[in-house]
């Protein structure tokens, strides 16, 4: 069994200077330099997207709340042929079941379903109900080749802590 070998391995809040710290960490790392280029793009791109998505909808709690706060996270590993992007942020307990759904949808779909649901979402006019999030989540689904591993740990009564693990074959 190959050894693990940690690229990233952060918790803590995300920033647009903690987000730039973990992309050049990413970008320095001698297992990326190693990989061939359509494989570290993918790889790059699903972490800048993982970023992008816990940054933006991250559930805030009141440090002064007796909610079980828990912090996002982010951790790269590379394990044999494969990088594994694991992450993690605490959600609204109401966007649950709306992002459970999200998930299932783009695990379901092949390739090119995937690439007409892109089309569909990108296309959908400004002011539909869908706030665009699941953009992201179908674009990593296409830099798979393997199902988005997730799943809710609830905290309180209105917030859970979500985790996703994407990984990325060489």
């Amino acid at each position: 069994m190959p050894k693990a070998e940690t690229i990233i391995d952060f918790k803590g809040p995300i920033t647009f200077a903690t987000m730039e710290m973990l992309l050049n960490q990413l970008r320095s790392a001698s297992q990326l330099a190693a990989m061939r280029k359509p494989a570290k793009k993918r790889l790059y791109g699903t972490v800048v997207e993982t970023l992008d998505n816990i940054f933006k909808y991250a559930a805030d709690v009141a440090p002064d709340t007796r909610s079980k706060r828990r912090m996002p996270q982010l951790k790269v590993v590379k394990k044999g042929p494969e990088f594994i992007v694991t992450a993690g942020n605490q959600v609204l307990n109401e966007h649950v079941e709306d992002l459970k759904f999200k998930l299932d949808r783009v695990n379901q779909l092949d390739d090119e379903a995937l690439k007409s649901l892109y089309e569909e979402v990108i296309n959908q006019e400004a002011g539909d109900t869908d706030n665009g999030a699941g953009l992201g989540l179908i674009t990593m689904a296409l830099r798979t080749e393997q199902d988005l591993r997730y799943s809710f740990t609830s905290l309180d009564s209105a917030h859970s802590f979500f985790t996703m693990q994407i990984t990325i074959k060489e």
